[in-house]
């Protein structure tokens, strides 16, 4: 007789010897798919319970980082706010002008034509009778694509960016760098911000914006970022590439921005010492900023003119 420890362990070791033996003798002839279906329905009240545990998991840790997200955001909207309030103030007690947003026209590009690989210019659906007037200013949702060159009644033409005769005075956004931008299409075909001298610091992904320097775009608008630095051919000055902002082989819909209107002869001239309703920092900004733009660094140019 033994012991009742051991003849319980005698009994399941017999039980599952046996129960061996008839998995090797008839396990073939059990259906799989009978197996893989009591199995599912065994286990699926495991399965939803595990699975609900991990989605509340899940759940609790986005909803811990969505609120410090939200946070952050609110800090950060508050002290964006807080700058918009006072920024007017301090741009009325240095004199500087008040910076006013674009109005934009909406119009389709009808057609691209010109240049390879990159077009240089296209035709767009609104002229004259909707207000579009030469030296308007024609960009994307994404930056700068060009300048209306010609206007008829219905249609205009715009002279793009990629034509080689075009240039636009530009600045680096974050260090106020100026330069001018123009379209190299040798020995291949890129933007290339040139007259940048070899103190100035740019580094490779700051953003590229029209300059406030510039008679024929309004100050501000992206136009790309710089992918690659240089020297030019002299060594006296930095060649830098630009990406830019807008994709110019795929443009199917634009809008039309009011550009500065320069003088008829196209030459800039400051405001008089005595004019009415200036203070005398305003007139001496202007002053220096016309003299700015006589130079032929800060000159837009289309087709060489000016």
């Amino acid at each position: 007789m033994l012991p009742p420890a051991e003849r319980r362990s005698v009994v399941l070791v017999t039980a599952y010897a046996a129960l061996s033996l008839l998995m090797l003798v008839v396990g073939e002839r059990i259906p799989a798919s009978g197996l893989r279906g009591l199995g599912a329905v065994i286990f699926a009240p495991f399965d939803r319970v595990a699975g609900a545990a991990d989605r509340l998991f899940t759940s609790w840790n986005e909803n811990t980082d969505l609120h410090s997200r939200l946070a952050r955001l609110e800090t950060e909207n508050a002290r964006l706010r807080l700058m918009a309030a006072e920024a007017p103030r301090l741009r009325e007690q240095l004199g500087l002008e008040t910076w006013r947003g674009l109005t934009l026209k909406p119009v389709e590009v009808l057609a691209l034509g010109g240049g390879d690989p990159l077009p240089n210019a296209a035709t767009l659906s609104a002229g004259l009778n909707d207000g579009v007037q030469v030296g308007d200013a024609v960009l994307t949702s994404d930056g700068l694509i060009g300048r209306v060159s010609e206007c008829w009644p219905d249609l205009s033409r715009a002279v793009l960016i990629t034509d080689a005769n075009q240039a636009v005075a530009c600045e680096v956004e974050t260090t106020g760098v100026n330069g001018i931008l123009r379209f190299v299409p040798t020995p291949r075909p890129r933007l290339v911000l040139s007259a940048v001298g070899l103190a100035d610091t740019v580094r490779i992904g700051e953003l590229v914006v029209t300059s406030d320097l510039s008679l024929r775009f309004p100050r501000g608008i992206p136009v790309g970022r710089v992918s690659r630095i240089e020297q030019d051919p002299t060594g006296l000055m930095q060649e830098i590439e630009i990406t830019p902002a807008a994709r110019l082989a795929r443009l199917r819909h634009a809008f039309v921005a009011p550009g500065p209107r320069p003088p008829l002869d196209g030459i800039p001239r400051p405001k008089l010492e005595f004019e009415p309703g200036r203070t005398r920092s305003e007139r001496a900004r202007a002053a220096a900023r016309a003299q700015a733009a006589t130079h032929p660094v800060a000159h837009d140019t289309i087709g060489g003119a000016q």
